[in-house]
């Protein structure tokens, strides 16, 4: 197996890195040092994903096959995040075009990890007639409509069931839990880990950067990681 490449967003500089304007990738003897700096030892690559399912929001099923043939950047977030995700999404869905604006068939994903109730849980409150839906559950398809309006083909949209979110998160390493809501979001909100998973053309987890790694960080690096 290949010595797996590790990348760091610009915030996490190191000995020989540009500041905060080029993509660094790290070798495996410089992880020790960013996990003594910042309290955790960032993950190999290919310690990251494998089999996966998703789903669309028109319902169509979507497996790690559907990934490979091109490069994909992958995060993972909920729609009506007011954090981090209104920062990465933007960035991700402006590289991918950047990418392919250069040659490099790339196509930025978001899969939204807040599952929808679950049937069996609403259906004695639906035959009521009088059901309510949960402010959470409204905002979220408000948002996700919004997401689609915004950025139309330059982002794909993508979801499941609570079992392949589940199985999805334990995959990538996404940690989340569930807190309080935030002052801009209704019912609860999610704090969640924020990597950007960069995807090679076998649906491999090739590298990643953060949520705050810029459109031009992401480019760079996509591009170092497919000469490596």
């Amino acid at each position: 197996m290949s010595t797996p490449i590790v990348f760091l967003a610009s915030g996490f500089s190191l000995a020989g890195s540009n500041g905060l304007d080029a993509a660094h990738v790290v070798k495996p003897s410089e992880r020790a040092e960013v996990g003594h700096v910042y309290g955790h030892l960032p993950p190999n690559p290919d310690q990251l994903g494998g089999a996966f399912n998703f789903s669309t929001l028109t319902g169509g099923d979507v497996s790690e096959k559907d990934f490979k043939g091109r490069w994909t950047l992958l995060y993972f977030g909920y729609a009506r995040c007011s954090d981090s995700c209104p920062v990465a999404i933007p960035v991700i869905a402006q590289a991918a075009k950047e990418l392919r604006q250069s040659g490099v068939d790339t196509r930025a994903v978001f899969v939204d990890i807040e599952a929808s109730a679950i049937g069996n849980v609403r259906r004695g409150a639906a035959n009521s007639g009088n059901h309510t839906p949960h402010p959470a559950a409204v905002d979220r398809m408000r948002a996700l409509k919004g997401l689609q309006a915004s950025f139309g083909d330059e982002l794909e949209l993508m979801t499941g069931t609570r079992g392949q979110l589940s199985a999805a998160t334990v995959a990538f390493r996404v940690a989340r839990e569930h807190i309080p809501p935030r002052a801009a979001e209704r019912g609860h909100s999610i704090n969640h880990s924020s990597l950007v998973y960069m995807l090679d053309t076998r649906a491999r987890v090739a590298g990643y950067g953060y949520h705050t790694s810029t459109a031009k960080v992401l480019v760079e690096t996509v591009r170092k990681l497919r000469r490596a």
